[in-house]
């Protein structure tokens, strides 16, 4: 008797009695953690959800951290006998709108339907889905009070969550007739195919146009909205595919669409994508790239930062369409309307998924998207008639616009060629002017010198075929404190045709009368080759630096000392000079020291550089024409040109030297593309080169080195210097010996003080070593001790224009001229050399003197 009073107490309270289908299962169940398939729901650890979601229990249940929450679901229902009459035709069928994650459900204690798979206490696979519909078995049922549990589980941070009704479909029991409705999804197909052949339409449209940019993207809009739509229906659950592998790519398709609205909407109303759009195309990629490579907790924590994210979106959108109506925009008032119906279903769409608000996800962004697609349809309708009305207007008027037309533009080219004629004109006038300028004509019996110009403008003037460009060459003789030099230059200025002949013209003009000056004027005669090189290019750079870089040269000027072929030169951001020595071509420089002449701010030393030839030696100075060689050239005039600087070298190897052959293998190679001159330089002289070493290189054994040596580190310098003079006396010592004997004299003669003798000493080897830049700085410093400080200044500048760097020629130089007192030079060179040594001895020293000399 207790138990069955028991029996009806616990039915009245456990069950909601409903006697005719559908039978509610939305309110009234008890839950409790864990999985518990046969406990009575009478116990303390069940609580009472009044009605779902699930989610609003949750938080009364205390869950251990990093585990798996499981929760069990049990509810009462009745049946009656004219339910289960009802079905003698039907069948029952139970609804449940949405589970997540793994979900097993029974109905007394049978298993009727189950989605995912837990192993070792973790979700091995997801069983998340929408509108589960199981058909039921009459089997499974009975007359009277029946039970239904369902079991459901997920990791912790995902979603744990039963819902009440998702797309107005309650969670229920009922005919599988009337649960049939749910599945028949004909109109979301019409719709999401209506959608797909709007973006295949509009996708068509950009192929054909590739300008009208803004059809691609709309395009995608239209693809991705009815691709997300596809995975919104039932229907996607046929595809067989593993339910949170399917959540990726919906989460992927709906983060992205969006964005193909805002910059459809950006380009069609202001022709260009804002940084505003192209940041948020940034964010929604990141996050779509993102979830496919999280798990299924970290995912739902994306999508609700995508959900926050698309009503910024909203404004966005929202800002752009109401600035085009402010505008006077017709287009965006008629597609104002679309835009805030598209947005009003889409934001009632996330604020129903993500929980903000009480209200239910109904997927009204279908029936949305067709508004706005109607909008569009009359905007592009409207612009199609646009185009045709102004088409009729034009074809009322076309031919009398054809022959007006036609008339324009005889006149323009009766005036073209009248401005061509000019133009040639101007360039064969220019041409004139270049031609006595480029001269290479050199009487040398010790160097011989050949010149190739080929200028990229060609062009005829009555009858008269000639070239024109920037590129130069001069070439002459001078004479420099009593000895022969070939002067020359190799310019290429700056700009095509005339712009370039302008540059050369101004380099010959200033060039040639450089050189004019030095051969007519005695007093430039008395010039080192280092000193005039220098004052040749500063003469040119103040010219140039005049023209406010509008107009910038790049050279190659040196000179070459016939008797001795010694090359003086310096580059200017020109090609690099090419040596051909023993049949192997190689660059004589490794690094850039000047930039092109014109330049502005060029307060960098000027440094000479300079090579001894040996005979036989070539020297090969070009533009970059030789380098800029067009390699291909497709159809659609785009050309491969040639980058490897190294192709010359391999050109001049094969042609062994010759200029000719050079500029025919050139020509194999690839197609000019500039213009182009080569300078070939050749030594025929011959001059006796003593190393500085040579004395060194003498075995140790040797009388003269060790009989020297002997005596120096004896600290015997007097000696020492009158053993060198007996040694000089011998006529019969080798040439290099008896050379080097004297530098050893010059160097103890300084320091025994005895400068004349060392001046005298310095000056009958220099020629012998030219290049070396101590024996220059020891003679300066003889001289000066000499005090012969001209001479020493001489010198000292000679060695500076070699190496602007050398801290003890600078230290000399200021010497020098604080002794002629000239203060001013030596203050400039002072602070230079401040510049690059402040804590050296010497430095400080003299900083000390001229300080007390300014005061």
């Amino acid at each position: 008797m207790k138990k069955s009073l028991f029996s009806i107490c616990f039915f009245i309270s456990l069950s909601n009695s409903i006697f005719a289908l559908p039978i509610d299962l939305t309110k009234n169940w008890y839950v409790t953690k864990g999985f518990e398939i046969s406990e009575n729901p009478d116990g303390k650890q069940w609580k009472t959800l009044e009605s779902l979601p699930l989610s609003t229990i949750l938080k009364q249940f205390e869950w251990e951290k990093g585990k798996l929450r499981k929760v069990t679901m049990a509810k009462s229902f009745l049946l009656s006998p004219t339910d289960f009459q009802k079905v003698e035709d039907d069948a029952f069928s139970l609804h449940v709108p949405y589970i997540s994650n793994y979900f097993a459900i029974y109905i007394n204690q049978s298993l009727v339907t189950s989605g995912g798979s837990i192993k070792e206490d973790s979700i091995e696979t997801s069983g998340y889905r929408r509108h589960i519909i199981v058909r039921l078995k009459r089997s499974n049922l009975k007359v009277g009070q029946n039970q239904i549990r369902i079991l459901v589980a997920a990791e912790e941070g995902e979603e744990l969550n039963i819902y009440d009704l998702f797309n107005d479909f309650p969670t229920n029991i009922n005919l599988a007739s009337n649960h049939s409705e749910i599945e028949d999804e004909t109109l979301t197909y019409m719709l999401l195919f209506l959608y797909f052949f709007v973006g295949i339409y509009h996708g068509l449209f950009y192929w054909k146009r590739r300008q009208e940019t803004y059809n691609l993207y709309y395009a995608l809009f239209s693809i991705f909205l009815a691709i997300y739509m596809v995975f919104r229906t039932q229907g996607v659950y046929s595809l067989g595919l593993e339910p949170f592998t399917q959540t990726k790519i919906e989460y992927f398709v709906v983060f992205l669409t969006p964005s193909w609205l805002l910059l459809f909407t950006d380009l069609f109303f202001r022709s260009k994508i804002s940084i505003v759009s192209k940041t948020y195309l940034f964010f929604s990629v990141l996050l779509a790239i993102t979830q496919i490579f999280v798990n299924r907790a970290t995912s739902v924590l994306l999508l609700r930062v995508w959900q926050v994210s698309v009503f910024v979106f909203g404004v966005i959108l929202l800002y752009l369409i109401i600035s085009a109506v402010r505008a006077k925009n017709k287009d965006a008032k008629r597609l104002l309307m679309g835009v805030l119906f598209l947005l009003g279903t889409g934001s009632w769409d996330v604020i129903g998924a993500s929980g903000i608000l009480p209200i239910q996800n109904l997927n009204l962004l279908r029936f949305g998207y067709l508004f706005f697609v109607l909008g569009i349809a009359v905007v592009l309708a409207n612009r199609f008639l646009r185009v045709h009305r102004q088409v009729e207007s034009l074809n009322l008027s076309l031919e009398r616009k054809v022959e007006e037309r036609t008339n324009e533009l005889q006149n323009t080219l009766t005036k073209v060629q009248e401005l061509k004629v000019q133009q040639d004109g101007d360039y064969f006038l220019t041409s004139l002017l270049l031609d006595p300028l480029g001269q290479t004509k050199v009487n040398s019996t010790q160097v011989l010198l050949q010149a190739f110009v080929k200028q990229k403008k060609e062009f005829e003037f009555r009858g008269k075929k000639r070239e024109i460009g920037g590129d130069i060459i001069i070439s002459d003789s001078i004479t420099l404190n009593g000895k022969s030099y070939l002067v020359f230059i190799n310019g290429d200025a700056m700009g095509k045709s005339i712009q370039g002949a302008g540059g050369a013209l101004v380099l010959g003009v200033v060039f040639l009368s450089f050189i004019k000056r030095t051969q007519m004027i005695l007093e430039n005669q008395n010039k080192s080759p280092e000193r005039w090189i220098k004052e040749c290019f500063f003469e040119l750079q103040t010219i140039f630096e005049s023209f406010d870089g509008s107009m910038l040269v790049s050279v190659v000027l040196g000179l070459v000392e016939e008797d001795t072929g010694v090359l003086y030169y310096l580059n200017a951001e020109h090609p690099w000079t090419v040596l051909y020595r023993d049949g192997v071509a190689s660059f004589i420089e490794e690094e850039l020291e000047l930039r092109k002449i014109g330049t502005k701010g060029m307060d960098g030393d000027v440094r000479i550089r300079i090579f001894p030839l040996e005979t036989g030696d070539v020297l090969f100075i070009g533009s970059d024409g030789r380098d800029d060689l067009v390699l291909e050239e497709n159809v659609d005039g785009n050309r491969l040109i040639n980058e490897d600087e190294t192709k010359f070298l391999e050109v001049v190897e094969k042609s062994k030297g010759d200029l000719n052959s050079i500029v025919e293998n050139l020509l194999d190679v690839g197609t000019f593309s500039d213009d182009l001159t080569l300078l070939r330089l050749e030594w025929l002289g011959s001059f006796k080169r003593v190393s500085k070493d040579s004395l060194n290189h003498l075995n140790s054994d040797d009388y003269l080195y060790s009989k020297i040596k002997s005596l120096l580190d004896l600290g015997k310098a007097e000696e020492a210097f009158q053993t060198i003079e007996t040694f000089l006396a011998n006529e019969s010592l080798q040439d290099d010996i008896r050379i080097n004997l004297i530098r050893e004299k010059s160097r103890i003669s300084l320091l025994l003080k005895k400068f004349d003798i060392a001046v005298d000493a310095l000056e009958s080897i220099f020629p012998y070593f030219v290049t070396d830049n101590e024996i220059l700085l020891q003679l300066s410093f003889a001289y000066r001790k000499s005090k012969n400080i001209k001479k020493a200044i001489e010198l000292g500048e000679r060695l500076r224009a070699r190496d602007p760097k050398h801290i003890r020629n600078l230290i000399n130089l200021v010497e020098c001229y604080r002794l002629v007192g000239n203060l001013e030079r030596a203050k400039k060179i002072f602070s230079r050399l401040a510049a690059l040594s402040p804590e050296h001895p010497q430095v400080v020293k003299l900083r000390e003197v001229l300080g007390s000399l300014q005061n």
